[in-house]
C-alpha cells in the first residue's frame, strides 16, 4: 500500500553530486560558470517502497543510478502540459524525471529529498528541464522613464547552464493568476523550461520565490542587495569568514534597525513588509557584538545560530551565512 511520502531526515552533503553530468539544455561551453549547490536530476523507472519512498532506477553507471526519493511537499508535474499530477498515480515501472535537493545520506542507495517529479513522459520526449537562478544579465535598457520592458534576459543556473530567455516564450506562474515577466527572474528563483529543437527555450514555468530577497558580494567587498550597491563594503576576517554590514543590508530590505544594549543590533520589520501570521515579535534577529546572533520566531522565542558579530568604526558587521539565514536572502553568484 502506498504511505504517505516522509520526510528525509540527516542529510549530508554527498560528494558524489559534483560529479554528475549536467542536464541536457544550451550552454555556454567553456564559458560557463561553475557548478554550485543546486538542483540535482535524477531520473529511471520507479518503483514504490513499503515505507512510502519511490526507488529510482537507470542503466547507467553513475553514482546515482539509484536513489530513494522522499519529501512531504513533491511536486509532481506532467512533463508535456506542466499540470499538476497527483504523485500518488505514478505507478511502478514508470519512467519519471526527478529534481532533489544538493545533499544526500550516504548510504547504498543513497536517500534524496525530491523538489519536483515529472511524470506522464512519452517515448523520445525531449523532457524540460528544472533550474535554480544564480546570476542574471538582462538586456541593457535606455535610461529613459517609464523603463520599457525586457526583451530578453540571460541566466544562470546552479549547475553552469546559460539561458537566454526571450519575450518570444511563454512565462506561465506555478499555481497562480499572478502576471510574470523577464524582471522576475532573479537569483534564487527557480523555473522549468521547455525547448524548441534548436535549444531555446519557449515555454517557462516560473515558481513562487521562496526569499525575501537576493545578496551579492563581490571580491573588492561591494554588496548588493536586489541589484543595489549599499553603502557600506563587507569585511573579511583573518579565517576567511565574510562579515556583512547588519543595518546597510536590513535597511536596503526596508526593514529598522536599532541599537539596544543588551541584545545589540536589533533588526526588525519595516512599516511597509508583509508580515507572516500569528506574529508576537515584530523583531527578525539580534546580534550582539563578541556575542550571541538569534533569529527572533514569530512566537517570539530566540534561535541561538551559528555565526561571528563584531563592531568596527560604529558598524556592526555579522557573517554572512548567518545573515543570510536570519534574514531569509538567496546568495546570488
Amino acid at each position: 500500500m502506498k504511505k504517505r511520502i516522509l520526510q528525509c531526515l540527516s542529510l549530508i552533503l554527498c560528494a558524489a553530486l559534483l560529479a554528475i553530468p549536467a542536464a541536457a539544455a544550451e550552454t555556454s561551453g567553456e564559458d560557463a560558470a561553475p557548478a554550485r549547490p543546486g538542483p540535482v536530476q535524477v531520473w529511471g523507472t520507479l518503483t514504490w517502497l513499503d515505507d512510502g519512498g519511490l526507488l529510482v532506477e537507470n542503466s547507467s553507471e553513475d553514482a546515482l543510478s539509484q536513489v530513494i526519493l522522499h519529501g512531504e511537499s513533491i511536486i509532481c508535474l506532467d512533463a508535456v502540459t506542466g499540470d499538476p499530477m497527483d504523485i500518488q498515480d505514478l505507478k511502478d515501472g514508470d519512467t519519471i524525471y526527478a529534481w532533489v535537493g544538493p545533499a544526500m545520506t550516504m548510504s547504498l542507495p543513497p536517500h534524496a529529498t525530491a523538489i519536483l517529479i515529472l511524470g506522464n513522459i512519452p517515448a523520445d520526449y525531449a523532457v524540460p528541464q528544472f533550474y535554480e537562478i544564480s546570476s542574471v544579465a538582462p538586456q541593457a535598457m535606455a535610461a529613459i522613464y517609464p523603463t520599457p520592458a525586457l526583451t530578453w534576459t540571460e541566466v544562470t543556473a546552479t549547475d553552469g547552464t546559460t539561458l537566454k530567455i526571450t519575450d518570444e516564450a511563454t512565462l506561465t506562474p506555478y499555481l497562480t493568476k499572478n502576471i510574470v515577466r523577464l524582471e522576475d527572474l532573479i537569483p534564487g528563483t527557480r523555473i522549468l523550461v521547455w525547448s524548441d529543437a534548436q535549444g531555446e527555450p519557449e515555454k517557462v514555468l516560473v515558481f513562487p520565490y521562496e526569499y525575501r530577497g537576493y545578496l551579492s558580494c563581490s571580491d573588492d567587498g561591494t554588496v548588493s542587495v536586489n541589484g543595489a550597491v549599499v553603502a557600506q563594503k563587507a569585511k573579511t576576517t583573518a579565517d576567511g569568514d565574510t562579515l556583512l554590514p547588519i543595518r546597510a543590508v536590513a535597511e536596503a530590505l526596508g526593514m529598522k534597525v536599532h541599537w539596544d544594549a543588551k541584545l545589540g543590533a536589533v533588526v526588525s520589520y519595516g512599516d511597509d513588509m508583509v508580515k507572516p501570521a500569528p506574529l508576537t515579535s515584530e523583531t527578525l534577529m539580534t546580534a550582539m557584538p563578541g556575542g550571541a546572533v538569534s533569529v527572533v520566531n514569530s512566537d517570539g522565542s530566540t534561535t541561538e545560530i551559528y555565526g561571528t558579530c563584531l563592531k568596527e568604526a560604529g558598524v556592526t558587521y555579522v557573517s554572512q551565512t548567518a545573515l543570510l539565514q536570519a534574514l531569509d536572502l538567496y546568495l546570488a553568484d
